[in-house]
């Protein structure tokens, strides 16, 4: 567990988008639950989107679709904080948003209110193809999102939008915000290659971190209880209720490497030339 953090705050699990946040979120789910079997129905209350809007538009007792990006972004600190006061308890949540400040300096997720960090990475190659699925965009139209600094998700102005706008920046620029982020205690840092290869381990680490107490029985009971393919079938059955509308599924191929297979070689070289020294500094690349 990271050392010199407050006793309760928020527990934030934070990555780009489609790199494996869902399936820790749900391995730790199935881990507090003990059963066999988890319900994927109930991520939201397990781990909600620190972007969530309803909570937000509740606790501002107004609809923050009438609001500008840059007005949101001031005010989640002081939400943040407001939440943070009544919580006896550490609190998770699942963040896509990189580690910024709103305009008056303040940290969007502030050391303050911060009770530890779980920051995942995958291969950004793998990325864009799992990112193009899920927005049901080209893989070039993903890449180029990817290189884009300034890049925003949920921009939507309907005042039936279920999340806030978000600043994610580039995915180089969303890892090191959160790998660097000053005053911070120490992320774990989660590898989506090592969730494949030792997933108990990886399990076991985030637990630990996060302040659990477990043993090797249950944690190998949350980790076959979500096998991808038991995931998958679950999603057939059920539904699943982070998908977005325009994807046909959200547990594509859970593998590492399918890159290889998928992408031309300009479209990776693209890649690798424009995340080049954080996929340098995760050993990416050689």
């Amino acid at each position: 567990m990271a050392a010199d953090t407050a006793t309760a705050g928020f527990q934030w699990i934070a990555s780009y988008p489609k790199s494996g946040n869902t399936w820790l979120r749900l391995a730790l789910l199935a881990l507090s639950q003990g059963d066999d079997a988890v319900d994927l129905s109930r991520t939201h209350s397990f781990a909600p989107m620190a972007s969530a809007r309803s909570g937000f538009d509740a606790w501002l007792d107004l609809s923050s679709s009438d609001l500008s990006d840059a007005e949101v972004t001031d005010l989640r600190p002081h939400f943040h904080a407001a939440q943070a006061r009544s919580l006896t308890t550490p609190l998770l949540r699942k963040v896509h948003d990189a580690w910024t400040y709103a305009r008056d300096g303040t940290p969007l997720f502030a050391p303050a209110v911060t009770h530890a960090t779980i920051y995942l990475v995958r291969d950004p190659r793998d990325v864009a193809l799992s990112f193009a699925h899920h927005r049901a965009c080209s893989v070039d139209d993903a890449i180029g999102l990817m290189a884009d600094s300034a890049c925003w998700l949920a921009r939507k102005r309907r005042g039936d939008a279920t999340q806030l706008p978000q600043q994610v920046g580039s995915w180089s620029s969303n890892v090191a915000s959160w790998l660097d982020a000053p005053g911070m205690p120490t992320p774990l840092l989660i590898r989506y290659e090592d969730m494949l290869a030792a997933p108990e381990d990886m399990v076991r680490q985030a637990a630990v971190h996060l302040g659990w107490t477990t043993d090797s029985a249950a944690i190998a009971r949350a980790v076959a209880a979500t096998r991808f393919d038991v995931l998958q079938a679950q999603e057939a059955a059920a539904g699943f209720p982070e998908k977005p509308q325009k994807s046909s599924s959200f547990f594509r191929r859970g593998v590492a490497g399918g890159w290889r297979d998928a992408l031309s070689r300009y479209q990776a070289s693209r890649i690798c030339r424009d995340q080049q020294v954080v996929m340098e500094r995760l050993g990416y690349l050689p």
